[in-house]
């Protein structure tokens, strides 16, 4: 197998490793078997994942790749592709998004203009270049194809179809690679200090579905717009002699005592002992945090804005719980709680995955029952026999009575703080037990911020 990379060891297990994986997922995502050349597929991932990848001279290419070869030094060209390099650069996921969304929308439009094409020119043109795409196209009967159809279709058409299906394709491939890496930001954890990243690099045909959702998509375009989204967390510590040095103090505590205290004479040294003036290491440990609980209201009431603006911020908390090496647990409600997902904070890409299909499927309708949905959470959080305090956030819109002294029972038994953030309302049964409580009326990424930092 030889591509048209210079550098790019072909015959390279791991290089070998991503064609099949390009493969494979092409084929998930078009629900056909893949015909493509293999070399082409590593060259499409491959132009992104390097940072400064060079095509061989022309003069070294076979003919019969001059169509590979002119759609990779289009490719190289692109504003769009290096646009991208800052982030595609060294990023399996978002390389492999490019390059599987790329190769899907050049062979739909190049058989769009087939099949539907007025100008038979094109028609021929789209053809041709379909051709040159596929493994088996080489050899002498593939030339002598091409040079027949060459005389048939001018240069200059198969040129104009050509930029027209690549151009077309790599805008789409950067819509997808863009929905990716915004997964990775917010819900895989990316970035300096926030310990392993969720790669989705064998999970992308799942995550190239969801990115096409157009639920999924408004979510992470709205998350998009907050630069320190990742940034936010929530440190709880605890004085403890033998934790961390955060500073100084003045006390008689010997087991935090600065050495060079030892240096004064021994009557100043008992006096200070005395009057508690000694200079101290100031210790403390960070305390051990419980799940992020979202309870999501998701009644009739909520349906429209409402609703999608509590699907970004359910993705933005799992963010922080991530970060916070935290449980994440999630349970929708009307006047029934749904099914509980949790996300453990270890979770595999996969289960991360799952979380998100299913907050884009969710829609509005039902009643209200807020006791009931706090209870359910409640009861969650001590059967998961969760070890520290836990923070319940209820976003809702509902005004309906709740039972405040069976709510306040269950919340104390579980050591769990209850958040509530009302969306465009007011309810005082819930203000009287919350230990925080928000209004929002604008639904913007200042209310949602709000609310994450709380």
């Amino acid at each position: 197998m030889s591509g048209l990379l210079v550098g790019v060891d072909y015959e390279d297990p791991i290089v070998k490793y991503r064609g099949e994986r390009i493969s494979y997922t092409l084929k998930k995502v078009s629900g056909r078997e893949s015909s493509v050349d293999p070399a082409f597929l590593i060259d499409t991932y491959y132009v992104h994942y390097l940072p400064l990848p060079l095509l061989k001279p022309r003069s070294d290419v076979d003919s019969k790749d001059g169509i590979k070869y002119s759609l990779l030094d289009m490719t190289l060209a692109s504003d769009v592709v290096n646009r991208n390099r800052n982030y595609s650069i060294a990023n399996s996921a978002v390389s492999m998004a490019l390059s599987v969304s790329y190769v899907q929308n050049l062979i739909e439009e190049l058989e769009r203009i087939r099949r539907t094409s007025q100008s038979q020119e094109e028609r021929q043109a789209a053809e041709q270049i379909l051709n040159g795409l596929m493994k088996g196209s080489s050899g002498k009967e593939g030339e002598e194809k091409q040079q027949q159809q060459q005389s048939q279709q001018s240069q200059e058409s198969l040129n104009k179809v050509m930029k027209q299906a690549h151009e077309k394709a790599i805008s789409k491939a950067a819509e997808d690679a863009s929905a990716v890496r915004s997964m990775q930001r917010i819900v895989g954890g990316n970035g300096a200090g926030t310990g392993s990243m969720l790669n989705f690099e064998g999970e992308i045909h799942e995550v190239l579905r969801l990115a096409r959702n157009t639920e999924i998509k408004k979510i992470l375009e709205f998350l998009n717009g907050i630069p320190n989204l990742g940034s936010i967390t929530k440190r709880r510590t605890t004085r403890y002699t033998k934790g961390e040095l955060y500073g100084y103090e003045e006390g008689s505590d010997l087991e935090r005592l600065v050495p060079s205290e030892l240096a004064m004479p021994e009557e100043l040294f008992y006096v200070k002992l005395a009057e508690n003036e000694l200079l101290l290491y100031q210790k403390q440990i960070k305390e051990t945090l419980g799940p992020i609980y979202l309870l999501l209201d998701k009644s009739g009431s909520m349906d429209g804005e409402k609703i999608l603006w509590a699907k970004a911020v359910a993705l933005a908390l799992y963010s922080r719980a991530k970060r916070e090496n935290r449980d994440f647990y999630l349970r929708f409600f009307d006047n029934i709680p749904y099914p509980l997902i949790k996300v453990i904070k270890n979770a595999k890409s996969k289960d991360v995955i799952k979380m998100v299909e299913y907050i884009g499927k969710i829609r509005g309708g039902g009643g209200t029952d807020i006791s009931r949905s706090i209870i359910s959470a409640c009861e969650d959080i001590k059967e998961g026999h969760v070890k520290g305090v836990s923070d319940v956030i209820i976003l809702t819109d509902g005004e309906d009575k709740i039972a405040e002294t069976t709510v306040r029972r269950y919340l104390k038994d579980a050591n769990a703080t209850l958040i509530s953030v009302m969306i465009r309302g007011d309810n005082a049964d819930l203000r009287r037990i919350s230990d925080n409580y928000f209004v929002v009326y604008k639904l913007d990424q200042n209310d949602l911020l709000k609310v994450v930092e709380a």
